[in-house]
């Protein structure tokens, strides 16, 4: 009886996290990084802030910065992930190259594009009449590669003040 009442209660509070991720997906900011996960294997690192917690972030950070407070406030979540590339560039290149292809057909606009020998750097915005809905930020380099994903209404003169907080370096070196 106790098992079934456990998995019924694990089904009923996980259906809203799914609910949650489905509805992310379908936002105008969304981006899939996913693949990555059949390269490199698991990320090193993965954020995904979304929902209560980054309003929860928001309110926790109100009194010391309240400009990244509302920033995130407006943001419906933050996913990054690190994935160790143990100087095989060419994998996540490709990524880079056919989420850099979906986006434009997405209608999404490159803003910053950096390809040398041994690093790339694409940033891409999904902007209308009414402001920007997503940034992607995807890097490369002989150590890692990076894919960040910014879904929702964003100030670009507050961004940096966001990924602060959420401590993730975006500036290309």
């Amino acid at each position: 009886m106790n098992r079934w009442l456990i998995l019924i209660l694990t089904a009923c509070l996980s259906f809203p996290l799914a609910a949650q991720d489905n509805k992310l997906q379908e936002a105008p900011g969304y981006v899939d990084f996913d693949t990555l996960n059949s390269v490199y294997g698991e990320p090193r690192v993965m954020v995904n802030i979304s929902g209560f917690l980054l309003k929860f972030m928001a309110a926790a950070s109100k009194k010391e910065n309240p400009e990244a407070a509302a920033l995130m406030r407006s943001l419906d979540a933050v996913r990054v992930n690190v994935y160790s590339t143990d100087g095989q560039l060419a994998p996540a290149r490709e990524q880079i190259a056919s989420v850099s292809r979906i986006l434009e057909k997405a209608g999404w606009q490159p803003v910053v594009q950096v390809r040398e020998s041994d690093e790339e750097v694409q940033i891409f915005m999904k902007a209308d009449d009414t402001g920007i809905q997503g940034l992607s930020v995807m890097t490369v380099n002989a150590e890692e590669a990076v894919f960040v994903n910014i879904i929702g209404e964003i100030d670009p003169s507050q961004l940096n003040m966001v990924m602060d907080q959420i401590n993730v370096d975006i500036d290309a070196e």
